[in-house]
């Protein structure tokens, strides 16, 4: 925790400013009260939502946030992605890491370490009931309070790039808590935060990851996790059924969270709980507590940030690289004005325009999560019918292997400008809407 700079906000929405937890490329931390209650809030820097589209998606995902329901996550208490600058406000959670907790105390008792899963399993589970996979649930995301474990740190953009090898060949994250599929660049499913929390519950149960140490080489935990098998033979029975079966390779193998928590003997996942002897769970000294829980806080959002600069930089080279290996008619190149064979085309805040040539268009854009049935394309103001065709392809190179490709078609306009509007919606239900200008020459 840092004292206020000279420039530092006095007041960001309803938050009184009251200290400096952090500061990085993508924005600035702050702890703040609103006389009630304190949250870290979090500054995007500006340059970073230039692109309009970035503020909508970033607000759709705040919404999804929004709808999830459990005490054992960490929620966001206010924002405002329309502001100068956007801010994101998580609740503060007085507790220590679980990373923290057992180093300082060791493994869990299994009453304790039953009471953590169940409270983990209900969290990833309204996590994923609105359409969103966490990406990096690992022992230094989850916060020890009183009342249960607290799930921090949510990878607002989707962005494959948080979790998989990138071109370099290295990994982007916490190698150790990562799944099979995200060495392999495999298809990211609800299945990498169950296999996260069988290595987390390992970790619980022994004080050691099952597939080594945090600071441990990316090749040694690599091969680890792609082809040997977990040392089960220090957990109980019911961890050993339970920790074997979250870490299963195969992910269709892989049990769910409703499933574990019926391991866990018959559990409801509406059930309330709390932890055995949370006293236990408080014996960090509190000042260290503090220091450690800021640490936290502070790496939450400012992940929300990175996950929207790596969805950006995805989406945009995406289209700079493949401009020479498209159609002429998706083709990303400038055009002379004045040439009647030729056309241009773009939607609404993308930096980078497409163009082609003859009678038809076709231009695309970069999203992910999209309900492909959901897409549709009105027609310009005052014309009653229009040619233009709206669908999706999913993995399509253009975008990436993870990402939804949104494809607008139709005939070029025989002069001027014309603006299309494309609406539908995400696969959790979210209102979503695009515009984009094709002009001739």
């Amino acid at each position: 925790m840092e004292r206020l700079r000279a420039g530092d906000p006095e007041q960001i929405g309803p938050w009184q400013i009251v200290n400096r937890l952090g500061a990085g490329g993508m924005g600035l931390v702050y702890l703040g009260t609103d006389g009630t209650r304190a949250a870290a809030i979090k500054t995007v820097r500006e340059h970073l939502l230039e692109d309009p589209t970035s503020r909508t998606r970033l607000a759709r995902e705040v919404a999804s946030l929004k709808k999830m329901k459990s005490r054992y996550i960490a929620e966001i208490v206010g924002s405002d992605v329309e502001s100068t600058p956007a801010w994101i406000a998580t609740s503060f959670v007085d507790g220590p890491s679980l990373k923290t907790l057992i180093e300082k105390e060791g493994p869990l008792k299994e009453g304790q370490w039953k009471d953590l899963a169940a409270g983990l399993f209900q969290a990833i589970s309204a996590v994923h009931k609105v359409g969103i996979i966490h990406r990096d649930v690992k022992p230094s995301n989850i916060l020890i309070s009183a009342t249960g474990p607290k799930l921090i740190d949510f990878g607002i953009s989707f962005s494959n790039d948080s979790t998989s090898l990138t071109k370099t060949g290295l990994v982007a994250g916490t190698p150790a808590w990562l799944a099979p599929e995200q060495f392999e660049n495999r298809e990211i499913t609800f299945a990498v935060d169950n296999f996260a929390l069988g290595s987390v519950l390992y970790f619980a149960a022994t004080g050691s990851a099952p597939w080594g140490d945090e600071d441990s080489s990316v090749a040694h935990v690599m091969r680890q996790i792609l082809t040997s098998e977990p040392d089960l033979k220090k957990l109980t029975p019911l961890q050993k059924d339970l920790i074997g079966k979250l870490l299963e390779k195969d992910s269709k193998k892989r049990i769910n969270s409703s499933k574990s928590l019926e391991l866990l003997g018959g559990i409801s996942e509406t059930r309330e709980f709390a932890l055995a002897n949370p006293s236990e769970y408080q014996r960090v000294p509190k000042a260290r507590n503090k220091f450690r829980l800021i640490q936290g806080i502070a790496a939450v959002v400012i992940v929300i940030a990175a996950s929207i600069y790596f969805f950006m930089s995805n989406s945009t080279t995406s289209k700079t690289q493949n401009a020479a290996g498209t159609k002429p008619d998706t083709a990303v190149s400038k055009t002379s004005q004045g040439d009647a064979s030729k056309w241009s085309g773009s939607f609404e805040g993308d930096p980078v325009a497409q163009s082609g040539s003859g009678t038809k268009y076709r231009i695309y854009l970069c999203d992910q999560n999209i309900s492909p049935k959901s897409l549709s394309v009105s027609p310009p103001s005052g014309a009653r019918s229009s040619s233009s065709l709206v669908s999706l392809e999913h993995g399509n190179s253009l975008c990436g292997s993870n990402f939804d490709t949104i494809f607008a078609s139709g005939d070029v306009p025989n002069t001027g400008s014309v603006k299309f509007t494309v609406v539908g919606k995400t696969m959790a239900g979210d209102a979503i809407k695009y515009s984009y200008t094709v002009t001739r020459g």
